[in-house]
């Protein structure tokens, strides 16, 4: 055991060690924002706009700002798109238009800053002006909103000109003009018209500049301005990109994916959690719990994305959406909890440790050192296949994850990013593992086979936010296969918290290598933070564990679930019992066709009937319902079968055979517990039937098409009586065979099957179908008859079985 442990910490310090190295290696050439290199913080962004706009516009120095970063993506699509990866990377990194610091001034009335942590949606209608910073503080652009249509005057376009260039001069600090066209392959920043436009308005004109240069790197940039009237309305410098990459267009198959996840998801909770409230089968404790923690979690963030600027009618926003997200947390978790305990319980080992106080115990310490080894892994092999699969595709990052970057504006980068992908993350692996590993374990039990497999369906929903999709799904199977690994392996938590850990090192990652000293160390404080707590799971794993019984610490709930599985297992012995004993095949003849089916219920009904061979020419028949359902059942009908066998033999008389019957019965089962039966003697020689009935369903008997009579000797039940009144009361009838003679036998199955409308089938039925059909064989008679029960019961669950004998003479 305690070789075991030592083995288990040696290998996962080593897989740590080896992923934090290649991060380190493959970081920032092959991450998705390997083209970040942040020279300010936001604090020196926020001083430098305010320096800049004191220059030429003192008045916005006051006015509440929205300081944001963003990207750039048609930038990045080209550059992608053009170079491979870690070229990309590098191109990125060497011009200063990828990314950059938008700093929003808002009007003083303003109510309307943010809901959300997506600030750019919610200010821009109080935005007055806005000033966009490369990532080293160089002014790259500047726009303001006025009224336009309070714009009267204008300028002529060479004195429009010349505004425009003295104002872009002051603003930015470091653009020029000339009027040379080759000077500016001479000198950066220096820029020469390339073309102008002027826009009739009804009472003035406006104009769009486009100057054009070279940066710092050589490269040619544009540089677009535009006047309204005599008021001067934005510029921006741009790189001429082709136009296609201009295009912003959503992946179809993201798209699919998060509706079919939805809706899978929703169908499955709605589904699953009707049926086990119905059976007392589900919990909310556990559920509720994490629905507080969600909602804890997602205020949280959203506060961390504002730097917690918020006004109360934005505050009661993000409680809605906080109470909406847990409310379908609590419903996800109690529905899929109970869903995958009912196949997996030992998969939620450490949350019942966890949810028992036992914070101690070496499983919850294994849990914390597999779930951060394995986050940082994951975060390896992400950087890793990226690499490869980059060698072969122009690989471009797309999705929310990949453009925003609100946790480099929050002045707490390490609680937003857990926080929120706590929050979100959780609603995409919760789904994957109670419902697609729950079922497939339903279903699969070999464990390579059930690793492939469920990786196979992760690599479908798990869209990774690359382009092209061939990429994306290499990528999407190494991590899902990793993860199918670890389910099978390990436990809930242990998969819950790599995901998410996964999602948050990919990020946390991203502040080694933006060249910040205000930011350089995140990374290092969040490995140091993740050492500690392998630290407290290691030195857990090796603390002497308190004797406790894990499986009794599952919620009470799960009794009911077990208590259900004993009685479908009963059920499935019960149903092998009773098709064991049944007849192999129909016995031949001469002269006579003989069919026989047994449709099993969703119950074991106890139907029986058998074949007694007594004679060349003389057979016995039977069939009986045995009361009451499941094992019992069915030992009460090897009870049957063998007293008739034993007694059947030594008696011609039907009726003989059941009075014997009834004595042994009687004596050997408990009060209360009875067998319906049927029993026939079916004589070739002598031409005859002889029918004996202990309280079954009457025998139909067609002689011609229109001519069906029931035989209804008397009886009783076995069991239901010692004997004496028995006796007295069982009688049997001698019926002449004759040719196309039809007999059926039959259990109450047969006739009490309902339909959707809870109409019985009823022997009705069953009359006027042998009418129209008498001139069938035994076989298709039978054929028909079930056919048409088929047809009328339609999906409608039965709960007896349909057992029936057609013997015909020819």
């Amino acid at each position: 055991m305690l070789q075991n442990k030592i083995f288990f910490s040696v290998i996962a310090f080593l897989i740590l060690i080896f992923s934090i190295i290649l991060i380190g290696y493959l970081t920032p050439d092959y991450h998705p924002n390997g083209g970040l290199r942040l020279k300010l913080s936001k604090s020196e962004i926020n001083v430098a706009s305010e320096s800049f706009v004191k220059s030429f516009k003192p008045e916005l120095v006051n006015k509440i700002k929205v300081i944001s970063f963003e990207s750039n993506p048609p930038i990045l699509r080209w550059l992608r798109n053009t170079y491979i990866l870690d070229e990309a990377n590098k191109k990125i990194r060497e011009q200063k238009l990828s990314y950059f610091w938008s700093v929003k001034f808002l009007t003083d009335s303003d109510s309307n800053v943010v809901i959300t942590g997506d600030q750019q949606r919610n200010v821009n209608s109080s935005t007055i002006a806005e000033l966009k910073l490369s990532q080293d503080g160089t002014v790259i652009g500047y726009s303001e909103t006025f009224n336009e249509n309070k714009v009267t005057n204008y300028l002529n376009p060479d004195s429009a000109k010349i505004y425009l260039e003295q104002f872009i001069n002051k603003i930015s600090g470091y653009v020029s003009f000339t009027k040379d066209s080759l000077e500016i392959l001479k000198q950066n920043n220096l820029f020469v018209l390339d073309k102008i436009e002027e826009i009739e308005k009804p009472e003035r004109k406006d104009y769009k500049f486009i100057w054009r240069g070279t940066d710092e790197s050589g490269r040619l940039v544009y540089l677009k301005a535009s006047l309204i009237g005599d008021k001067f309305k934005s510029f921006e410098i741009t790189l001429p990109i082709p136009e296609e990459y201009n295009k912003s267009e959503s992946s179809v198959y993201e798209i699919i994916t998060v509706i079919f996840l939805f809706f899978f998801s929703l169908i499955m909770t709605i589904v699953v959690g009707l049926r086990r409230i119905k059976s007392y089968e589900i919990g909310y404790k556990n559920a509720v719990g994490l629905g507080l923690i969600v909602f804890i979690l997602f205020v949280f963030s959203q506060l961390l994305a504002l730097n917690f600027e918020f006004k109360l009618d934005f505050f009661v926003g993000i409680i809605f959406g906080g109470v909406f997200i847990s409310l379908a947390a609590i419903a996800l978790w109690a529905v899929g909890e109970t869903y995958l305990r009912e196949v997996w319980n030992d998969k939620f080992s450490a949350f019942d440790l966890l949810r028992n106080k036992y914070f101690s115990h070496s499983v919850v310490g294994k849990t914390i050192m597999v779930s951060i080894t394995a986050g940082l892994f994951l975060t390896t092999l992400y950087l890793v296949v990226i690499k490869l699969i980059s060698e072969y595709f122009n690989i471009n990052f797309i999705g929310k994850s990949f453009v925003s970057a609100n946790h480099i504006t929050t002045d707490h980068p390490i609680i937003y990013l857990l926080s929120s992908s706590f929050s979100s993350y959780l609603f995409l692996i919760l789904p994957l593992i109670f419902f697609i590993s729950g079922s497939l374990k339903r279903l699969v039990n070999d464990r390579l086979t059930f690793i492939i497999l469920n990786a196979l369906a992760y690599t479908i929903l798990i869209y990774m936010f690359i382009e092209p999709i061939q990429a994306s799904l290499i990528l999407s199977f190494t991590i899902s296969l990793t993860l199918s690994f670890l389910i099978y392996e390990f436990d809930i938590i242990t998969v819950i918290l790599s995901f998410i850990l996964f999602n948050f090192y990919l990020n946390i990652v991203e502040f080694n290598f933006i060249a910040n000293n205000a930011y350089s160390s995140i990374w290092n404080v969040t490995l140091i933070s993740s050492g500690i707590f392998i630290a407290l799971g290691f030195i857990t794993i090796f603390t002497k564990d308190k004797e406790i019984d894990i499986n009794s610490l599952a919620p009470n709930y799960l009794e009911n679930i077990t208590e259900r599985q004993r009685l479908k297992k009963e059920l499935e012995v019960a149903r092998i019992v009773q098709m064991s004993f049944l007849p192999k095949q129909n016995p031949k003849i001469r002269d006579v066709q003989i069919a026989s089916v047994c449709i099993p219920a969703f119950e074991v009904g106890g139907d029986y009937y058998d074949f007694i061979q007594l004679s060349e020419n003389k057979i016995g028949i039977t069939i009986g319902d045995v009361s009451g359902k499941g094992t019992q059942a069915a030992f009460y009908m090897t009870l049957a079968k063998g007293f008739l066998k034993a007694i059947a033999k030594n008696f011609d008389s039907p009726s003989e055979v059941l009075s014997r019957m009834n004595e042994l019965f009687y004596e050997n089962v408990e009060r209360g517990r009875f067998i319906s039966m049927i029993y026939a003697v079916l004589d070739i020689e002598n031409k005859t039937m002889k029918i004996a009935r202990a309280g079954h369903n009457p025998v139909l008997i067609s002689k011609h098409s229109s001519d069906i009579t029931l035989v209804t000797p008397k009886g009783l039940a076995l069991g239901l009586e010692k004997g004496i009144i028995f006796n007295q009361v069982i009688s049997q009838e001698t019926i002449k065979l004759e040719k196309g003679s039809i007999f059926i036998f039959y259990t109450d199955g047969f006739t009490e099957a309902v339909n959707n409308k809870g109409e019985e089938f009823g022997l009705d039925r069953i009359k006027q179908i042998l009418e129209k059909n008498s001139f069938e064989s035994a076989n298709k008679l039978l054929e028909i008859l079930q056919n048409e029960i088929k047809k009328f019961i339609g999906k409608t669950q039965q709960h007896d079985d349909m057992t029936m004998i057609i013997v015909k003479i020819m």
